[in-house]
């Protein structure tokens, strides 16, 4: 069981009050002349300087490194730290791609210009006009690294503009080569590539796991890496290592003194995840008064998604009415919208999602969200799937690749506009976008219900039950609807078994986490030698990277044998 701390959580230092440090207005105070380093700010606005889009610093033990003494203390040798020391000389002009000079300038306006061309491709809703900045961003990324390969910056910019292509082989290869041109020794690289790999259908999660580790190996101070890593155990429910990720995590914000409230509110969700509401609680109202306000609305969200599902109606819409107020407040309107709809108020729920889709017009989820709300009904409003079959429409030409929509979409042609053949085409349309995907499995399940249903086709439906379960195979509620399905349909053996099968799932004994408060994780903290443990993560590195570029030059040789 989880125990919630009985008395009032004292937190040592800030660490877990406000880890955000000064505003951001403070911190680029010295911007507002107009120039670093003598390179000039290309808006007068010092929020969009050139300066403040290099949000991805340069490894901590290569740019920065360890101190001397530090290095003699772990022992390592005058001829290895002469080599870190080369190593950060020359990285920083390239690894870091800002020299101070007019080159420097020259590589820090060009990714600022690559990434403003993605950001604008982000937002365009035109799929010709999107594909244009992505190609006109991917150009200026690999003309980057043309000049400077090796610029961590530059690939790991130029793999997310892939990955927006929907290009993940490519961005995975981008993300090797980057490796090999820095030495290993940009962790923001390992990071972004192990991301790949545990985001994407297909992905090798247990290599995702070695990049992650190499990505902490290479610098330990790295807060998204450990973050990253623990999503990932979540997502596969090893609860008890994400929790240790993540207090690695927080511990290293308070060491370095910079913002966590995304920590925090993984923290949370793990917390709610183990049913200790209480705890969950608190760590979001960290999460909130961890920084400046535009930037925790990810932590209002999810607190306020918390509050709904407690029932505390008019808590949850007081905190997502805050979370609107914030920077990145797409996923709060999509989330109060659909809260409205849940909530029995069609009217406000499409008036919320009306005014996202005017907001974020090439947001295919909030598309999508507010052409479901039309195939909703309530005392004072009709359902319409004419318009919603429009928006639907509008939706999967943002993105043809939504499972949701197409999902959603198929459900409103079954039960509104009774369409079965059109349905079909939909669940397939979904399916074939993603078809090992979690959305996948339910568009297999509901299909194969519907199947059930109408046509009591039950050989297709059984199939299709098949292939979802093969997709979640540890999902009770995909098994009792289809041991529901067997049932009606009057195959009662099969429906037991299939029932059984639930009920051994659900009995098997769970790996529970315990202290989960922040009081208990603050006093655990406190009992790390943060110091101690990178320095002797020195050493290590200097492993970790020796290998790494035996292991690159042995492959490049077998390249060649093989070539030849």
């Amino acid at each position: 069981a989880i125990m919630a701390p009985a008395a009032p959580m004292t937190i040592r230092g800030a660490a877990l009050r406000a880890c955000a440090g000064p505003p951001p207005s403070a911190a680029r105070g010295h911007l507002r002349s107009g120039s670093r380093r003598g390179v000039p700010c290309p808006r007068g606005n010092a929020v969009h300087s050139i300066a403040t889009h290099r949000r991805v610093p340069g490894p901590r033990l290569v740019d920065r490194g360890p101190t001397a003494a530090l290095l003699v203390a772990t022992g390592v040798t005058k001829s290895a730290r002469a080599d870190l020391a080369t190593a950060r000389a020359s990285s920083s002009g390239d690894a870091s791609g800002s020299s101070g000079g007019p080159l420097g300038a020259d590589t820090d306006l060009r990714l600022y210009r690559a990434r403003k061309k993605c950001r604008d491709g982000d937002r365009e809703r035109a799929k010709d006009r999107k594909r244009s900045l992505y190609k006109q961003s991917e150009e200026l990324f690999r003309g980057v690294i043309a000049s400077s390969p090796r610029n961590g910056r530059a690939y790991v910019g130029l793999a997310k503009v892939l990955e927006r292509q929907h290009k993940i082989e490519l961005a995975k290869k981008v993300c090797e080569d980057a490796c090999a041109a820095t030495k290993g020794e940009n962790a923001h690289v390992w990071q972004v590539w192990g991301s790949l790999e545990a985001r994407h259908a297909g992905g090798d999660r247990q290599r995702a796991r070695q990049l992650f580790d190499a990505a902490i190996a290479a610098d330990k101070t790295l807060i998204s890496a450990y973050h990253s890593w623990a999503m990932l155990e979540q997502r596969d429910g090893n609860a008890a290592k994400a929790r240790q990720l993540l207090v690695k995590a927080l511990a290293t914000a308070e060491h370095e003194a910079r913002p966590a409230s995304h920590v925090y509110v993984a923290l949370a969700r793990l917390a709610e995840g183990e049913g200790d509401v209480s705890a969950a609680r608190k760590w979001y109202k960290l999460g909130v008064a961890s920084g400046n306000f535009r930037d925790c609305g990810p932590a209002l969200t999810a607190w306020a998604i918390l509050e709904a599902k407690q029932g505390n109606e008019g808590v949850s819409r007081d905190l997502f009415q805050k979370s609107l107020k914030g920077a990145k407040s797409r996923f709060a309107w999509l989330s109060l919208g659909t809260w409205e709809l849940r909530w029995g108020n069609v009217d406000q729920g499409r008036e919320v999602l009306r005014e996202a889709c005017e907001l974020f017009p090439a947001d295919a989820a909030i598309a999508q969200g507010y052409a479901n709300a039309f195939t909703k009904s309530s005392e004072s409003c009709e359902a319409d799937m004419d318009h919603a079959r429009d928006l639907f429409e509008r939706a999967v030409e943002v993105d043809d690749k939504h499972q949701h929509a197409y999902h959603n979409w198929a459900m409103g042609e079954w039960l509104l506009a009774k369409d079965v053949d059109r349905a079909r085409e939909l669940f397939q349309q979904g399916i074939w976008s993603g078809p090992t995907s979690a959305q996948a499995a339910k568009s297999f399940s509901s299909w194969a219900h519907m199947e059930a249903v109408e046509d009591r086709n039950i050989e297709l439906s059984r199939s299709l039950y098949s292939c979802a379960a093969r997709l979640k195979p540890r999902s009770t509620k995909l098994i009792l609807n289809w041991a529901k399905d067997e049932r009606a349909y009057g195959d009662s053996v099969r429906a037991n078994e299939l029932e059984r099968l639930a009920g051994s799932i659900l009995a098997e004994p769970r790996q529970g986490v315990s202290k989960l408060s922040p009081s208990e994780v603050a006093a655990e903290i406190d009992s790390l030698s943060i110091e101690t443990a990178l320095a002797e993560g020195v050493e290590e590195f200097i492993e970790f990277i020796e290998k790494w570029n035996k292991y690159y030059k042995q492959r490049r040789r077998t390249a060649a044998a093989n070539t030849l």
